[in-house]
């Protein structure tokens, strides 16, 4: 048998919502993460976009929905939040542009950096209680530091 090389790439996460419609439109509006085609799982599930890749599986977190006939078992119990992770990460460019976009929408986040070689980081959180990270590369942001 010969050896082969072991690959991972990032594919999606699935996301529980109890409201699938303002969560769609919140990464819509929020990150660009837009609705696209979605397979016919027989559920209330939307699958969203970063350019051609349906990074976020967001689906109707209701224990009459039968998913866990695809999917296995489901904790309903925990009604909001990360769980066991901490926060989804992306790699971002337009610092800028999406400040004001965050500002705009009224979306509250904290911005950090540890020096000026480092990303600049933003952290917020979507309607369900997800912490959300962007990273833009220190070349992008030059000798910017998170406000004090």
């Amino acid at each position: 048998m010969k050896d082969e090389e072991i690959s991972l790439s990032f594919d999606h996460y699935l996301l529980f919502t109890k409201d699938l419609k303002k969560t769609v439109e919140w990464y819509s509006d929020v990150l660009g993460i837009k609705p696209g085609p979605t397979p016919n799982f027989d559920v209330p599930v939307h699958w969203l976009y970063l350019k051609d890749q349906p990074i976020i599986h967001a689906a109707e977190r209701n224990p009459d929905n039968e998913i866990e006939s695809y999917i296995g078992k489901v904790d309903y119990q925990e009604e909001a939040g990360s769980g066991l992770i901490d926060h989804i990460a992306f790699n971002s460019t337009g610092l800028t542009k999406m400040l004001e976009r965050l500002d705009k929408l009224g979306v509250e986040y904290t911005e950090h950096r540890v020096d000026t070689d480092s990303r600049y980081q933003i952290f917020f959180f979507d309607p369900n209680g997800v912490k959300i990270e962007l990273d833009f590369k220190a070349s992008e942001v030059g000798d910017r530091l998170a406000p004090s």
